[in-house]
């Protein structure tokens, strides 16, 4: 199932892991040295689903599994060389973290949007992240930007063909597990700019945040572990429970002291 209005990636989850498992089985039985681009939504949740079956198939290659966030860190360069007046193929805009509604992480400084106001961009990210849900009220709830996010992958595909048979290609944006998760703002699995040559991925570029970019990483983060997590639990077997921190804290309200009628302590008086 495509991305679809008015579903949440949950349920959209629940509906196409079926098919990524299947895939990815039969990569891994035929195929195991192919490299895998996963562009089935929720990209986030089928990554990891993807990642634990191969893993349990003994052929996982961190290297030759990419998730494919090509769409994101078009919109977002777009959206930045639309305001600067650049061109958008001489540039990139990465965006980093994951590539859900609420992991997708745009990092406008690496493209020098110091001189911008935070308001501007603050309204940028928002876009950004809220781009799927604008495209829905745009088209009267009926779908997505399918025709965008489709040359988005193809040319993600493209670089990676690239890569494989010519030169070492830059990639903009894939949801990858890291080399070195230290160096990656202590994420194992986190989207960033790649480079691919003729053995999968042997660059990774992670771009250094702002205060402002900080911040919003680190408060997307317990949904990218929670997406990720019920993607191996649907590979392994393990039994999903929601995020600690998405649970939100019962509230306990102190009992109201016992008092006396008012009635009775006038006819006591």
């Amino acid at each position: 199932m495509p991305p679809c209005c008015n579903i949440e990636d949950r349920d959209l989850f629940f509906e196409n892991l079926q098919h990524v498992r299947t895939v990815t089985i039969a990569c891994a039985e035929f195929c195991p040295h192919a490299i895998i681009a996963i562009q089935t939504p929720p990209v986030d949740c089928n990554f990891a689903l993807c990642i634990h079956t191969l893993q349990l198939a003994r052929v996982y290659d961190k290297r030759k599994v990419l998730g494919v966030n090509a769409i994101n860190s078009m919109r977002a360069n777009q959206l930045f060389c639309s305001i600067t007046g650049s061109d958008p193929s001489t540039r990139s805009t990465p965006v980093i973290c994951g590539t859900g509604r609420c992991t997708r992480v745009p990092v406008f400084s690496a493209g020098n949007a110091s001189n911008f106001p935070q308001t501007q961009v603050d309204c940028l990210t928002r876009l950004v992240r809220e781009a799927d849900d604008i495209i829905c009220k745009v088209k009267s709830n009926s779908e997505q930007g399918h025709l965008s996010i489709g040359f988005a992958t193809a040319r993600f595909v493209v670089n990676i063909m690239k890569g494989l048979f010519e030169k070492p290609t830059f990639i903009d944006s894939a949801l990858v597990e890291q080399a070195h998760p230290e160096k990656c703002y202590n994420m194992t699995i986190c989207a960033t700019p790649v480079t691919v040559g003729k053995n999968g991925i042997q660059d990774y570029a992670v771009p250094n945040l702002n205060e402002a970019e900080t911040r919003l990483l680190e408060d997307s983060k317990c949904d990218l572990e929670d997406m990720l997590n019920l993607g191996r639990c649907h590979a392994v077997g393990d039994e999903y429970f929601v995020h600690p921190a998405k649970i939100c804290p019962g509230c306990y309200c102190t009992p109201c002291r016992v008092c006396e009628p008012c009635m009775r302590k006038k006819t006591q008086t």
